[in-house]
């Protein structure tokens, strides 16, 4: 990787290097880095610590007086051990010299990728020292990335951001066990209250009565009774916070509701429309009679979606866990952009699953995959935290294909195997691609599947 390093970086890692020998120390610290960026001195981020009264000295002393490691008297400098920490900021530096667009790692790159790790000594150490490190983080990035291009997902260009109003079939909320109980009650509930419409609020208190869900032992634990619910239910006695205009068989708001919950069943892997979905439905779209409820009951919505969203998580759904990692390879990428390409790398990094096996026994690693992703992506350089994770539309036609499939062959959960016969068929799909550059098509995927699961699949 050296290789990649611009001659002002290598000399920072020299001047570690020579620091931590100086000092007897046996390894390499992310301190020791720190201190060849200020002896190195030309870069941006030395003179701002410089500006910021920091220099050579003064770290030395306060590594001297507040971090004791392991003496050693024996190891030179040129063979000195990198530690975890810093073999980390060497390698996300490249990382961040590519989302740059440079593609050679600079003294800058160093300085970033070391504020990027969380409770870095480094990082630590300097704000001990009161410096403004999010001011000469935010100044460095200003600076290294003035010249960077927009990025442009390969799977959004020239595709509409047009939603299509989706037709809602009902008797999907009838399938799973517990949520046929809640829709019964329900339907009991609207023949009695003279409306011709299911809404948030009916929905909601046919989950709190239906004593077999724990949904309604969560609800319970928040204090929300059938009796403090229907009390407040009688004080608002309007569905002016459900309509739009005409009532159609659910409430706008609760149309709303259940779409979401739709959508949560399949990221969420399920392919059947569970009590706890319509909820976490109900809770994410924060409008119409139950939430307003809620808020009034003083109930934390956010807490109350983390309640029942633990269980879930505790189970390890195979397309949780693939989702979750995915997410981690698009931030590795500077992207706030999920692609299919990011579901194929998180299939390959689950590990355990049908779609992974069937990939590896074709020759797909995770690191070949990543290389090929990598060409045809590059870095976005635009990441932030603040943003939430917005999914390609062909990222989430892919899931819902995959939903599909493990329906129609009667499988309550969705698996890798699912979204990867997804992925087969959505043919300008970026992970299609990166599988036709290694050598693999669709056929031989197919096949493999069916090995797997003996034929149950078709």
């Amino acid at each position: 990787m050296i290789e990649r390093y611009t001659e002002k970086a290598i000399n920072v890692i020299l001047y570690a290097q020579e620091e931590a020998f100086l000092a007897r120390q046996g390894k390499l610290y992310p301190e020791h880095i720190l201190l060849g960026i200020l002896r190195e001195g030309s870069g941006i981020s030395a003179k701002l610590l410089k500006a910021s009264g920091i220099d050579v000295d003064i770290i030395r002393k306060a590594l001297k007086e507040k971090y004791v490691y392991p003496a050693d008297t024996h190891t030179s400098s040129e063979s000195m051990t990198f530690t975890t920490a810093v073999k980390k900021i060497l390698r996300e530096a490249w990382y961040e010299a590519q989302s740059s667009g440079t593609y050679y790692v600079t003294p800058e790159n160093l300085f970033l990728s070391m504020l990027r790790e969380k409770g870095s000594s480094a990082s630590d150490l300097l704000l001990q020292l009161n410096v403004d490190l999010a001011k000469i983080k935010s100044t460095v990035e200003k600076i290294a990335n003035k010249s960077i291009k927009p990025f442009v997902h390969p799977e959004e260009a020239g595709i509409s951001t047009n939603i299509t109003t989706r037709t809602l079939d009902k008797n999907i909320f009838f399938e799973e066990e517990q949520l046929k109980k809640v829709m019964e009650i329900a339907e009991n509930k609207l023949k009695n209250s003279g409306h011709q419409a299911f809404g948030t609020d009916q929905l909601v208190i046919s989950m709190i009565e239906n004593k077999d869900s724990w949904i309604s032992e969560i609800l319970k634990g928040e204090g929300i009774s059938a009796e403090i619910f229907n009390a407040k239910l009688q004080e608002i006695n309007t569905r002016k916070d459900e309509y739009n205009d005409q009532e159609p068989e659910f409430t706008p708001k609760a149309y709303k509701a259940m779409h979401s919950a739709f959508d949560i069943a399949k990221e969420f892997g399920s392919t059947y429309i569970k009590p706890e979905h319509v909820l976490l439905g109900i809770l994410k779209e924060n409008q119409g009679v139950a939430c307003r409820i809620f808020k009034e009951l003083g109930i934390d919505i956010e807490n109350l979606s983390h309640k029942i969203i633990s269980p879930i998580e505790k189970e390890k759904p195979e397309i949780l866990t693939i989702i979750r990692l995915a997410k981690e390879e698009a931030r590795r990428m500077e992207e706030n952009i999920l692609g299919t390409e990011q579901i194929l790398l998180g299939i390959l990094g689950e590990g355990a699953g049908i779609g992974a096996k069937v990939l590896r026994n074709l020759g797909v690693t995770l690191k070949d995959a990543r290389i090929e992703v990598q060409k045809i992506t590059g870095f976005s350089q635009h990441y932030s935290e603040n943003k939430d994770m917005v999914f390609t539309p062909r990222a989430r036609k892919v899931i819902a294909m995959a939903w599909h499939k493990a329906k129609k062959n009667k499988r309550n959960k969705v698996g890798s195997e699912h979204l990867l016969l997804a992925i087969t068929g959505e043919k300008e799909s970026i992970a299609l691609k990166v599988l036709e550059t290694l050598g693999v098509d669709t056929l031989e995927i197919r096949q493999g599947i069916l090995n797997e699961i003996r034929g149950e699949i078709v």
